[in-house]
């Protein structure tokens, strides 16, 4: 962000060093640079008793930022030539919030008066960005900020006639298994290790289910568009139907992904592939469990997940997750997963 508008917009008299720099996209050299000048321009006046930074060139911790009488009238016209879709009496009562995204604010109003009729056809979200901005990723980045980004009135992002273009998924198909299921694997490291005896050994039934694609969720990607999966099985596929399995970490993200996928994926079967949580309780590390990072409110539902396993089972999910711990699916390696698999003459 430019540090003379930062400045204008900050709403305190006084600016930490820190602030500064953490808002300046460039090197500490350039920021210094910048600072000097807008405290040259009188825009800035240091606060001695902050002292310095003890960095080359030295600044000082803190600045005040002095309140200058700024003229709107350039802006004010610019605002009147906008396009009819823009709230043109935002802009005016608000020049500053202008300012900031200016050069985005013209280029699409610029787009609305000269190339309009582009919009009845479809574009992917970057092409779209690009064709109007220049800058492919603009609007994939300001996606949930679009009417804050753009004040304008009845335009919508959906106006702008986009389409989405998920990630396509991360899969193995076994060549040689005709018909078998579909396993939904949260994390890299678990679904390489299925791949690698999948393809090396020609084990491709997993506790007693023959699995002929191994699908790697990556996390929380598997639920980030609603119906995925239904698309999948048609268009990569080439199926009407199959039923899918979920394995993921014991902890409340991933039973909160499980239970999201299948929320957004309502017209495809999604199961718990139980006998591999079973597993991973059945095994005991050589340390503690380790403690989860995500210290924010639950967001699963525990009491339906806890109802596909036994009573001795549900009491020990619920003493590790009640005590901030988890277990990583990693935990199944190799050697564990390879012992619980078979080739397809056991089916």
């Amino acid at each position: 962000m430019n540090l003379k508008l930062y400045i204008e917009k900050h709403t305190k008299k006084t600016v930490e060093l820190n602030d500064l720099l953490s808002n300046y996209p460039e090197s500490y050299e350039a920021a210094a640079s910048d600072i000097s000048l807008l405290v040259g321009e009188g825009a800035l006046i240091p606060v001695k008793a902050s002292g310095m930074n003890g960095r080359r060139p030295l600044l000082y911790n803190r600045y005040k930022i002095v309140s200058q009488e700024k003229d709107y009238t350039q802006v004010f016209t610019k605002v009147k030539l906008l396009h009819a879709r823009f709230d043109h009496q935002y802009y005016l009562t608000h020049p500053e919030q202008y300012l900031v995204n200016a050069e985005d604010i013209e280029a699409l109003s610029d787009f609305l008066w000269k190339r309009s009729h582009e919009l009845k056809a479809p574009m992917s979200i970057n092409e779209r960005s690009f064709s109007i901005f220049g800058k492919e990723k603009l609007l994939k980045f300001i996606e949930h900020q679009f009417s804050t980004y753009f004040r304008m009135k009845e335009f919508t992002l959906e106006d702008l006639h986009t389409y989405p273009t998920p990630e396509p998924f991360f899969e193995y198909i076994h060549p040689e298994l005709e018909k078998g299921e579909i396993l939904i694997i949260e994390n890299k490291d678990t679904w390489y290790t299925l791949r690698k005896i999948m393809r090396e050994e020609d084990k491709p039934v997993l506790f007693g289910i023959p699995f002929k694609v191994l699908l790697y969720g990556e996390g929380k990607k598997i639920t980030r568009q609603s119906g995925r999966l239904r698309e999948y099985i048609e268009e990569i596929l080439g199926e009407e139907k199959a039923d899918f399995y979920y394995f993921g970490d014991l902890d409340y993200e991933g039973i909160s992904i499980y239970q999201e996928a299948k929320m957004k994926n309502p017209e495809v079967h999604i199961k718990l592939l139980v006998d591999a949580y079973e597993a991973m309780l059945e095994v005991h590390p050589m340390t503690e469990y380790p403690t989860t990072r995500d210290y924010r409110a639950p967001r699963a539902d525990l009491v339906s997940f806890l109802s596909h396993f036994k009573t001795d089972h549900q009491e020990k999910i619920v003493r590790i997750l009640e005590k901030g711990q988890y277990i990583p699916q990693e935990i199944l390696n190799h050697q564990i997963l390879g012992s619980r698999m078979k080739g397809q003459n056991h089916v």
